[in-house]
């Protein structure tokens, strides 16, 4: 037989569905609970004090009796049926009568305020009542980007009457509901939620440096050194130059001047962040990296957007001329590397198999100097 405990744990269970039938309409009470049976053979201490706790409880269920025969104990009054008669017992049962009020105060508000979304709460009732507090500043933001899609502003801009930090902390129940209530243009492909609802963010730079002054006038630049947002680095139609990425700040600050040539900085994502700059395309493009899995699998990915791409000191022979700088590696994963050359795949194998490591920035700087201008000269026309 059921104890009180486990009958509060019964309707906890049954709760949701409850919250459900406020937003559907659908009839629940009223709320029969299987209590158990007594058995034949149960001890009759035992069973008089569950009856006895049973009746005695203040949940809020009611109690229908019966007079049985048991075989070992003769005529007992016994529970025959418990059960909540409506709403006010099984929120009393639960301790949510309070919450209850509210979620109701919510789902009014919700029909006047978002009522597509009433259809997602049928489904969801207890996701509401989780976020019970900010719901009313949650349908804000809801009923803003219905009328307003892709707004093209930075969250803390947005004209909602909530404070600035609000669809920053509630993302994830938002994502939510604007999946379900905007149309499949509102919504774009995007790994943050800036992205898939047209917010303006704090973009990647592109960071550039003229390693040849002829350039600055050629290009137009106001400085040598120069950073701006990915996608204004998209806009620009440069060509015909040559551009030496590096992924390490100091090598890139580093590099020596060279004709015709910007350095580009990959700040450790470079097949990420540069994969979209297609007038890249219309450059010889020359990849320093680590010579390292990971740096084979920035070289792999960035040709994939880069056919003609390069690589400088990435090779068995810088291997052997560093061989004192190598040092062991993290273990890493590994991804396929169909798109190396011939000598890259060769460093790749050396690396891989002894899980070794040769840092850019610990190959001495005029071994550096002299392996670019090599590359630059013997590669040009």
């Amino acid at each position: 037989m059921l104890s009180p405990d486990q009958i509060r744990d019964f309707c906890l269970r049954r709760y949701p569905r409850f919250l459900q039938s406020l937003v559907t309409g659908e009839p629940f009470f009223p709320l029969d609970v299987p209590f158990g049976r007594p058995k034949p053979s149960d001890n009759h201490t035992k069973l008089s004090r569950e009856i006895k706790v049973l009746a005695e409880a203040d949940l809020g269920y009611r109690l229908a009796w019966t007079e049985r025969k048991l075989r070992l104990l003769g005529e007992q009054k016994l529970p025959a049926r418990v059960w909540f008669e409506d709403e006010a017992g099984l929120l009393k049962a639960v301790g949510k009568t309070r919450e209850a009020e509210t979620f109701r105060h919510n789902l009014r508000l919700t029909h006047h305020e978002c009522p597509a979304l009433v259809s997602w709460l049928s489904k969801h009732p207890q996701r509401m009542a989780e976020h019970a507090l900010i719901w009313p500043g949650i349908l804000k933001v809801c009923k803003y980007f219905q009328t307003n899609p892709k707004p093209g502003l930075y969250l803390r801009e947005l004209p909602i009457a909530v404070d600035t930090k609000f669809i920053e902390k509630n993302q994830g129940i938002l994502d939510l509901l604007l999946r379900h209530l905007l149309p499949p243009d509102g919504i774009a492909d995007g790994a943050s939620f800036e992205a898939c609802y047209g917010l303006r963010f704090e973009e990647p730079l592109f960071r550039f440096r003229a390693l040849d002054q002829n350039l600055r006038g050629k290009l137009q630049l106001v400085a040598t050194d120069i950073s701006m947002p990915l996608s204004e680095a998209r806009e620009l139609d440069w060509s015909e130059l040559w551009v030496v990425i590096t992924e390490n700040k100091m090598n890139f600050l580093m590099l020596p001047m060279l004709p015709n040539t910007l350095g580009v900085w990959g700040g450790g994502n470079a097949a990420q962040l540069l994969s979209t700059v297609s007038w890249l395309n219309n450059c010889r493009v020359l990849y320093w990296g680590d010579v390292d899995v990971h740096g084979f699998h920035i070289v792999s990915r960035l040709r994939a957007a880069f056919p003609n791409l390069l690589t400088v000191m990435m090779d068995s022979a810088t291997l052997k001329d560093c061989n004192k700088l190598i040092a062991s590696a993290k273990a890493a994963a590994y991804e396929e590397t169909t798109r190396l050359t011939s000598a890259e795949q060769e460093a790749y194998e050396w690396i891989k198999a002894g899980q070794l490591l040769l840092e850019q920035e610990k190959i001495p700087h005029a071994y550096a100097v002299e392996q670019l201008r090599s590359v630059i000269k013997h590669e040009s026309p």
